[in-house]
């Protein structure tokens, strides 16, 4: 008997991986989603903030999907940053050698998370994707330049 295209999906070995693999990319697969959403709707993005807040408390559970969450913390990576470090900061119980130390920390990490911008000089990024492109043997983009 002849095998259809998709019997593999039946057999156990792949209900196996497929049981293994999902509940670690699906979180994934909801950030995507959630942060083409947000970048179309404004509000969305509004509550990004009020999400990417409510989860740096630990007293506050949302209750939200880990992959809702994920978006909105990587969306408001510098904010959710500066709203630690202001929030270390007004604690007057803290010494000051550890508001000093998570300053530093969150400086370090606004360095890190800061893209380099390749572009030359006044160069748009279609220049930039040409000049790149034809740098490496390519034409460059054919009508926007």
């Amino acid at each position: 008997m002849k095998k259809k295209p998709l019997d593999f999906l039946n057999e156990p070995q792949t209900v196996k991986m497929a049981e293994l693999i999902l509940p670690m990319v699906i979180p994934f697969i909801q950030a995507l989603i959630w942060y083409g959403f947000t970048k179309i709707d404004k509000r969305a993005n509004a509550l990004n903030n009020l999400i990417a807040l409510g989860e740096i408390i630990p007293a506050v559970d949302l209750g939200l999907p880990k992959g809702v969450v994920l978006a909105a913390l990587y969306d408001k990576t510098e904010d959710s940053l500066n709203l630690i470090n202001d929030l270390v900061q007004s604690l007057q119980e803290l010494p000051n050698k550890v508001k000093e130390k998570v300053g530093e920390i969150v400086k370090g990490a606004k360095e890190e998370i800061t893209p380099d911008d390749p572009r030359q000089e006044n160069e748009s990024w279609i220049e930039y994707g040409n000049r790149i492109l034809r740098e490496r043997g390519f034409e460059g983009f054919k009508g926007f330049a």
